[in-house]
């Protein structure tokens, strides 16, 4: 009976024994208790800003197309046939070259026929100006009636008429014949020739179309809310498709009519192209910048709060989230990137997107 006691004894301590152990093993240590109750606020890189000092602009965006300043169509001005086309599409030409020749033959015996005309004219007006001179004698004398010396002087005022007309319809005729020769009126590029030697062509028959490809134009259209941001002069910046190249140009006209049907205003950028890097009807993307600081302070402008009064960007130092106010310097609106005072280069600024943390809280980053 003693020995059946002892046994009963021996387990229930060996319970106690694993009992206590377990508690042990899992009851929280003080340090352990301390690390929960002072938790720290886990950030991911990705909520970290790091405050930069680099250049700031602050833009309108634009795209467009290039196109010459100066281009035009050369059409023919008399009904001819073409005789001859001295040029072709793609052909570099100067101001006065010649283009193309028309059949002068109609147009030079029509010029014949007209100075025949005026040296008649001519002759009659000399004639009845010798008889008005002469009468005007005999009138003094009055061997001639008051009635008569009128009719000479009204024969010579028509005579007169008569020959101013004849001239002037010469001219015309030897300006119709100065047109048969088509030349360049500027130095250009042919882009576009329309006609054949042989071709009958007739009065405002297109020919040619002529552009000078050294200035080019190109056309942005700007908000109404952006327009007025916007000065004669700005410098403007700009790439083309398949080209990473920055190039130049300035504003030289800004249109004060908005485009029927829209909200937008045409600004005319002009670029100088004497290099002949780029070409007519490329696509292109710029901006018009507005004004650019250098050595700024910038951060994403969503890093930014707002209290009541104020701005504020929250800042993660030495593991504590700090509140910093700001003032904003310039803002991109295109980019998101803001240029502020009140923070140092180099500092951890929280995104935007982190809401979750307050002032005082302990924070760290993790990988």
């Amino acid at each position: 009976m003693k020995k059946i006691f002892t046994k009963k004894m021996s387990w229930a301590l060996f319970g106690l024994i694993v009992l206590v152990a377990i508690v042990l093993r899992f009851m929280p240590t003080s340090k352990s208790a301390n690390s929960i109750a002072s938790t720290d606020v886990l950030l991911n890189k990705s909520d970290i800003v790091t405050v930069k000092q680099e250049s700031i602009n602050d833009v309108v965006y634009f795209t467009g197309d290039l196109s010459p300043k100066d281009q035009t169509i050369i059409s023919a001005e008399v009904d001819a046939r073409i005789l001859k086309v001295w040029v072709d599409e793609g052909q570099l030409v100067k101001a006065g070259q010649a283009l193309a020749d028309l059949d002068t033959l109609d147009l030079a015996q029509a010029v014949s026929q007209q100075q025949a005309q005026v040296a008649g004219a001519k002759a009659k007006l000399v004639l009845d100006q010798q008889k008005m001179e002469k009468q005007s004698e005999l009138l003094k004398q009055g061997f001639v009636s008051q009635i008569a010396y009128d009719e000479l002087v009204s024969n010579y005022q028509a005579s007169l008429q008569n020959y101013k007309a004849q001239e002037a319809m010469l001219k015309r005729s030897q300006k119709q014949l100065t047109n048969t020769h088509i030349t360049a009126p500027f130095a250009g590029i042919i882009y576009q020739r329309s006609v054949q030697a042989g071709q009958l062509a007739q009065k405002n028959t297109k020919l040619f179309a002529l552009a000078n490809l050294s200035y080019l134009e190109i056309k942005a259209a700007i908000p109404s809310d952006q327009i007025n941001q916007i000065n004669l002069g700005e410098s403007v910046e700009f790439k083309v498709e398949t080209d990473s190249r920055v190039y130049h140009g300035v504003i030289s006209r800004i249109n004060q009519v908005a485009e029927a049907g829209t909200r937008s205003y045409m600004v005319y950028i002009d670029f100088n192209n004497l290099s002949a890097v780029l070409k007519s009807g490329q696509f292109i993307k710029g901006q018009i910048i507005l004004r650019r600081l250098d050595n700024q302070l910038v951060i994403p402008c969503d890093a930014m709060r707002s209290s009541e009064s104020s701005s504020y960007v929250l800042v993660l130092k030495q593991n504590k989230i700090l509140s910093k106010p700001v003032q904003l310097i310039l803002s991109n609106r295109q980019t998101g990137v803001c240029s502020v005072s009140g923070i140092a280069n180099g500092d951890k600024v929280l995104a935007g997107n982190v809401l979750t943390v307050k002032t005082g809280d302990s924070a760290k980053i993790v990988d």
